[in-house]
């Protein structure tokens, strides 16, 4: 058996999504993605059909690997305006963390500019879905423990955060201070970290 027959999909994908991320998909050509992968065009096309679909799988790996387990276990947070802080605040750690700026690839492939598959759209649109729906999850359970007003618009709010959390991913791209990414972060947060004490019952105070 050839020493690429061993490699595992995961492997494949871990180095297909370094040069995505670096160069975009546009920007990445075959050579780039075989010299990373160790693996021939053939080979590529073998278990992933083409160019875009090692593309989507690259996309669904990285989001698996980055979000799903930060919103599971940020949705355990007992206080839900704490678990949104802190979703944008390690969202802002990462970013300026990152020497290279390569920022999110989920929010940079949105961005790229450069024709986008069915099948890749429908992977960024529903891994951002998920930080939206998070999002509100997160304001919807304020509300039923009156940390927010009743009246609350939920599913505006919730998109304006993700909105946010876009703009964070950009600008540090652009511009790594701390202190920027974090005044955006503020006024997403404005009005939701100081709990509404009035409208809370004496012994929840």
């Amino acid at each position: 058996m050839s020493r690429t027959r061993l490699l595992s999909d995961d492997v494949i994908l871990e180095r297909a999504i370094a040069v995505f991320w670096r160069r975009g998909y546009a920007g990445a050509s075959l050579r780039d993605l075989t010299e990373a992968t160790g693996l021939s065009a053939a080979a590529l096309y073998h278990r992933f059909v083409d160019k875009d679909g090692l593309f989507v799988a690259a996309l669904t790996r990285y989001a698996d690997e980055g979000l799903v387990e930060r919103l599971a276990r940020l949705s355990a947070f007992d206080d839900p305006l704490k678990a949104i802080r802190a979703l944008i605040d390690e969202l802002i750690a990462l970013s300026l963390a990152d020497p290279e700026r390569r920022g999110c690839l989920l929010v940079n492939t949105a961005l790229d500019g450069a024709p986008m598959s069915k099948a890749a759209r429908a992977v960024v649109l529903k891994r951002l879905a998920e930080v939206e729906a998070f999002f509100a999850a997160q304001l919807r359970r304020a509300v039923a423990t009156r940390l927010l007003p009743a009246d609350t618009d939920v599913p505006a709010k919730a998109a304006a955060l993700l909105g946010a959390v876009v703009g964070v991913r950009v600008l540090a791209r652009l511009d790594s201070k701390a202190g920027r990414l974090r005044a955006l972060a503020d006024h997403a947060m404005a009005g939701l970290d100081a709990p509404a004490r009035s409208l809370r019952p004496k012994s929840l105070q």
